[in-house]
């Protein structure tokens, strides 16, 4: 075997992709820890150290670099193990004894990578503020900026002068997909320019691509992906994955967008993912799976975000293998994980995260939600699909579980003379309760001087609708970061969620009059409080009210700002 092919392989691999395509390993600090795979053993002593590209078990003293963790692992000699990595990695390995010629993809590489840190500079730079502000509106703190190395494309030619100075052709600039050449003037143009920049970084943290987002309302594209290259293939890459795959909580939550990404990061969910594409490739699934055995996908709350994640099942189910499989969290309807985290509501994807459907509950919920089940046909028509989907799995036994599974819940149909299903977690709620709900949020933002007469009563309720408790939440983060120096500030955050009580549920003051603007505070405060006790008239709202009043936790400071705030609200309203 070539030495330096051997070497070549080990610049190219990483220790860590290799042994947990193997095993499953789990992240501790800087180091990955596993049951050993050479001895018995209930605790684990089998270390990866990653930087330095070694393993060692501190119980059987098993250790060495990932060829030897192959050969020994799979029983294999030294050549076999080799072959093994490369075709893992697609690396062609060399028939002959020859010199390793450099790889003429590493020139694309080194173009791609000079450019990223060109966008970087470009970003930090004065005459760039434009980006910067966006970023700053969008909450995107520095920390993220830095680590998922935003950059800016400004609209002139000097990134492809330098790129020119360096030696590389016009052919090379184009086969990155960065330059495209005019066919007016004949020139090259930078693909991005004038465009917030979002590195694409494969695995072993190499920049294969580019997503560029408008700043310029007259452009008509609102982002710009860097087509398919001889280094970008969308199918094999997934954004942030270098991130995530590192991440301490080997969580692997998949979302939609370059900013719900950054955005979830910033959370604290060091596992999100975007596919770079609508749908989710074989090999991106295995990607995942390297990182948990249940990835989560987190889409938006419409019922485009749901269509898209069915279409997803069609993919998944095909490689399903034991142990292996997806899970499904519903997010508030009309949101996504960056429009939460910006209104700091970071409660409701937590809450969606750890409420996520199985993919078997999924397929079932997901398809009475999106096709029609009214008539025994059609009920008839929407198992024999699941079924279908069923029968595409390939390993027998999940394949019968599933199948078996489908029939369970299609006789469980027979014995109820009404279909139940869990369409609360797709659509929109339209029962009573839920009704009095929208009714109870939506008054005091609309009217928001009379929220000091109730906050007591509010801060108690608890509400079932995820979308009433995220407006719960901000309208009590609003008041509690309202002050006498501030009040500006209070009425502009509640007129911004009226902004959008009114783009959600502007048909609930159909319900009840005093829920609109025009109508005087005490008429509206009268309307709340005899609501309320309408909603409370359920005994088991009442077991409900004693449990979120149980289970609130508020300081005693907290109280009394409380206290001080509603009186200087109830003086405010006299004005």
């Amino acid at each position: 075997m070539n030495k330096e092919f051997v070497e070549y392989l080990k610049s190219r691999i990483s220790i860590v992709d290799v042994i947990s395509a193997r095993i499953r390993l789990q992240k501790v600090g800087n180091i990955w820890k596993a049951l050993c795979p050479f001895h018995k053993e209930k605790t684990g002593s089998f270390n990866v150290d990653e930087s330095k590209g070694l393993y060692h078990c501190f119980g059987c003293g098993a250790g060495g670099d990932a060829i030897k963790f192959v050969m020994e692992y799979e029983k294999v000699s030294f050549m076999a193990a080799v072959e093994a990595i490369a075709n893992q990695y697609g690396i062609t390995v060399p028939k002959k004894e020859k010199k390793i010629e450099k790889d003429p993809k590493e020139r694309l590489f080194s173009i791609m990578n000079y450019s990223k840190d060109y966008f970087i500079d470009s970003l930090n730079s004065k005459n760039n503020s434009v980006a910067r502000d966006y970023l700053n509106l969008r909450k995107i703190h520095k920390e993220q900026i830095d680590k998922f190395q935003l950059g800016f494309a400004p609209n002139n030619s000097d990134l492809l002068n330098k790129l020119k100075k360096k030696g590389f052709s016009e052919e090379e600039l184009i086969r990155t997909g960065i330059f495209i050449k005019s066919s007016y003037r004949n020139e090259l143009i930078n693909r991005y320019k004038g465009r917030l920049i979002f590195p694409i970084i494969d695995s072993f943290d190499r920049c294969v691509g580019f997503g560029g987002r408008i700043l310029d309302k007259s452009e008509k594209a609102k982002y710009i992906n860097s087509p398919e290259t001889e280094i970008y293939k969308k199918s094999e890459q997934l954004y942030g994955y270098n991130l995530a795959r590192k991440g301490k909580s080997r969580q692997i939550i998949i979302s939609e967008g370059y900013l719900d990404v950054i955005s979830l990061h910033q959370a604290g969910f060091d596992g999100a993912i975007a596919p770079l594409g609508t749908a989710i490739s074989a090999h991106q699934i295995y990607m995942c799976w390297k990182v948990c055995n249940n990835p989560i996908i987190a889409l938006d709350g419409d019922s485009a975000g749901i269509k898209a994640s069915y279409r997803w099942i069609d993919k998944i189910l095909a490689h399903l293998e034991p142990g292996k499989s997806f899970k499904f969290a519903a997010l508030p309807q009309g949101s996504d994980p960056d429009l939460l985290v910006y209104n700091n509501q970071i409660s409701a994807i937590t809450e969606a995260i750890k409420n996520a459907v199985p993919l078997s509950q999924w397929l079932w919920d997901g398809g009475f939600s999106l096709y029609p089940s009214e008539t025994p046909e059609q009920k008839a028509e929407l198992v024999e699909k699941m079924l279908q989907k069923a029968k595409t799995i390939k390993n027998g036994s999940i394949k019968n579980f599933y199948i078996q599974d489908i029939r369970k819940k299609q006789r469980s149909l027979y014995k109820r003379k009404e279909l139940v299903t869990r369409k609360e977690n797709f659509q929109s709620a339209s029962s009573a309760k839920e009704k009095i709900e929208k009714i109870l949020v939506v008054t005091l933002i609309n009217h928001p001087y009379i929220i000091g007469k109730v906050m007591e009563d509010f801060i108690k309720l608890e509400f079932g609708d995820v979308k009433m408790r995220v407006l719960k939440e901000r309208i009590l983060r609003n008041y509690m970061d309202f002050s006498e120096n501030n009040s500006s500030g209070f009425l502009k955050s509640m007129i911004e969620l009226q902004d959008t009580a009114d783009q959600k549920f502007g048909t609930i003051g159909t319900h009840a009059d005093f829920v609109n603007r025009r109508v005087p505070d005490d008429v509206a405060i009268k309307g709340w409080s005899e609501l309320l006790k309408r909603y409370l008239s359920d005994p088991l709202l009442d077991e409900d009210l004693e449990k979120a009043t149980t289970n609130f936790v508020f300081s005693e400071d907290d109280w009394l700002r409380l206290r001080t705030l509603k009186n200087e609200i109830l003086n405010r309203g006299k004005r």
